[in-house]
């Protein structure tokens, strides 16, 4: 079965959309306003596709269920990154902060993305119910496990996290990382998620069906995906660089709009 496209069109998704979201919340309150607004309307279609392709099983099929999923998860990334569902926290770290306390706080300055994010994947795993086609739904579930590991490791320890994207009005989220050496949990997280992206890779490797075949190949991509930005978090890598071109220079004395 082929498999390289679906590896390429995850590539290109990932990179293209988190550029897109990365400009546009560098842009004026207006701009981000209806940025919203287009991504709403894109992910209510996008939950429509949902529906429509339950039992739909094509090669087709696959790549519109990924790009459903990923079309959802791009309004949360959005309605976050550009201050609009964030947490009742909104303040930095109190040095004195520590151990359970902080962990409070720190959840208390996203808890809302959290709740919403969960909601969502209950609404995309109950219109899956009896369903030939779950890719979305799949898709959106491993998005969010892989986001929950990545944000317990930066609140354990991630000393090279690139942080230089993050929006001024989310600058508080700073003093919640932790530049600390990545304990067990780092280790066992993205071990976990290779061996994930390497068994998914195999299936669609000795898929039966296109179907099959696209649906586990979009799967190991991201899954793959997932355990480079874990590296990202740990490792001297110019992550960076990938998006860096797209955006002004910053000046360090501008304040939050």
């Amino acid at each position: 079965m082929e498999i390289g496209a679906p590896v390429i069109a995850t590539l290109a998704v990932w990179w293209a959309s988190t550029g897109v979201i990365l400009y546009l919340g560098e842009r004026s309150e207006l701009c981000r306003r209806l940025a919203m607004g287009l991504i709403s309307i894109l992910a209510l279609i996008a939950l429509a596709m949902v529906w429509s392709m339950r039992d739909t099983t094509t090669t087709s099929t696959a790549y519109f269920g990924a790009l459903s999923a990923l079309t959802i998860w791009a309004w949360h990334e959005m309605s976050f990154l550009f201050g609009f569902i964030t947490g009742p926290n909104k303040t930095p770290c109190p040095p004195d902060l520590s151990g359970w306390t902080r962990f409070r706080a720190a959840t208390a300055t996203l808890i809302h993305h959290e709740v919403a994010l969960a909601a969502t994947l209950l609404i995309i795993a109950a219109m899956s119910i009896g369903a030939d086609n779950t890719v979305a739904l799949q898709v959106f579930a491993m998005l969010f496990a892989f986001r929950l590991s990545s944000k317990f490791n930066l609140f354990i320890g991630a000393p090279h996290f690139t942080d230089q994207f993050l929006p001024h009005r989310l600058a508080h989220l700073r003093s919640y990382f932790s530049q600390e050496k990545p304990g067990p949990f780092f280790v066992v997280s993205t071990l976990t998620i290779s061996i994930v992206a390497a068994a998914l890779m195999w299936a669609a490797i000795n898929a039966t069906s296109p179907f099959a075949a696209a649906s586990f190949a979009l799967l190991a991509s991201l899954a793959a995906l997932g355990a480079l930005e874990h590296l990202f978090l740990v490792l001297p890598l110019p992550d960076a660089t990938l998006w860096r071109w797209l955006l002004p220079e910053r000046d360090p004395r501008r304040t939050p709009d």
